[in-house]
């Protein structure tokens, strides 16, 4: 299974990327190393839009990081560099500002700003 097939499969059922994104973490913390690469080797091609995708390249980019694995191509897209700073789920400006301080550098990198946790799942 990859990350696309996931995301399709989740969004089909109604569900948010939110939630198609913690399956996506849950199935790759599960996986052996070869089930990750085939999880990560393709762009998730259903998401239309941009700071989705830019997060799951932020997201892998770190994962990959973590866990020895080469970077996948798609993930090093330079249109993944978003124009605008997006900061998913701060809703206030302290949150935002601990986002700017906290963001891990694969995240900042895209222009995305997120807790330091961003790919816990507890």
């Amino acid at each position: 299974m990859t990350i696309d097939e996931i995301f399709q499969e989740e969004l089909l059922r109604g569900r948010d990327f939110s939630f198609a994104w913690r399956i996506f973490l849950d199935r790759f913390y599960a996986s052996t190393t070869e089930q990750r690469r085939e999880l990560i080797r393709s762009a998730p091609g259903c998401l239309d839009d941009r700071r989705y995708l830019s997060y799951c390249a932020a997201g892998i980019h770190k994962l990959c990081r973590e866990y020895g694995l080469a970077v996948p191509g798609w993930v090093a897209d330079k249109s993944l560099i978003l124009d605008e700073p997006y900061f998913p789920g701060a809703h206030t400006d302290l949150l935002k500002l601990v986002c700017l301080v906290e963001s891990p550098p694969e995240f900042k990198m895209r222009n995305i700003f997120t807790t330091e946790n961003v790919l816990a799942r507890t």
